[in-house]
């Protein structure tokens, strides 16, 4: 690990405790109670799915949740609105270098050898889910749920956050540009959602051998994916 990461892993654990929510993989129902504790968007949740329930709705009506949202955001809607217009790049206009910068990062981002094989892993393994959940679902082994619903979960996720990981490298940054450290950021996340879905097929593995027509191909790919990013990792 290079000197100029840790100073960036250091620097986020701290905005961690600010914001636990730029730095997770939106899993509230899996995330530690001490986490859910210092996260505004999960109480904020919360406190929609009470209050539906105190008023005798579904958790999730839409009306209750709309006004429930309204209040908690009222407070901060004028901040908001102010922090877009002083930093919102001009998208609409093409010549503006903002969007060029912006154009560009998303590009390299999506062209790096890195995004292209998760994303292959992201169309094998939603093809492989499909057979598995809704043609074989009535001879799954019920202790396999658990671990078919974390591959489920972050096959989509992991091309999802280092998309978003590469393309803040890409950007110009400097030791104090945030996008740097939310690029870091991404790529913690990545990292996590690739070692729990390897350890997920390990588990599949010891529970039931015969699936492995059906999935072990999908393995491969992803210890390629940790090797490339454990090279990549050395260059930030």
């Amino acid at each position: 690990m290079t000197n100029r990461l840790q100073e960036i892993l250091k620097q986020n654990a701290e905005l961690e405790k600010q914001t636990p929510y730029n730095f997770c993989d939106r899993w509230c129902e899996r995330c530690v109670f001490e986490k859910k504790s210092r996260c505004k968007i999960y109480k904020n949740e919360l406190e929609c799915k009470i209050t539906c329930i105190a008023h005798g709705k579904e958790p999730n009506d839409i009306e209750i949740t709309a006004e429930v949202m309204e209040e908690q955001y009222k407070e901060t809607t004028e901040a908001m609105e102010f922090i877009e217009n002083e930093t919102k790049p001009d998208l609409e206009n093409m010549d503006n270098p903002d969007f060029e910068k912006f154009k560009n990062s998303i590009e390299s981002a999506q062209n790096h050898p890195i995004f292209q094989l998760a994303d292959i892993y992201r169309k094998q393994t939603s093809s492989s889910l499909k057979y598995m959940l809704y043609c074989m679902r009535k001879t799954i082994n019920p202790n396999l749920i658990y671990h078919f619903k974390t591959l489920q979960w972050h096959h989509t996720l992991l091309p999802a956050k280092l998309n978003r990981a590469l393309a803040g490298f890409y950007e110009p940054a400097d030791k104090e540009d945030m996008a740097l450290c939310d690029a870091v950021a991404q790529l913690e996340i990545f990292k996590k959602a690739l070692e729990e879905s390897l350890n997920a097929f390990s588990e599949i593995e010891k529970i039931s051998a015969d699936l492995g027509p059906h999935i072990w191909h999908l393995i491969p790919i992803l210890k390629q994916l940790k090797k490339k990013t454990e090279e990549f990792e050395k260059n930030i």
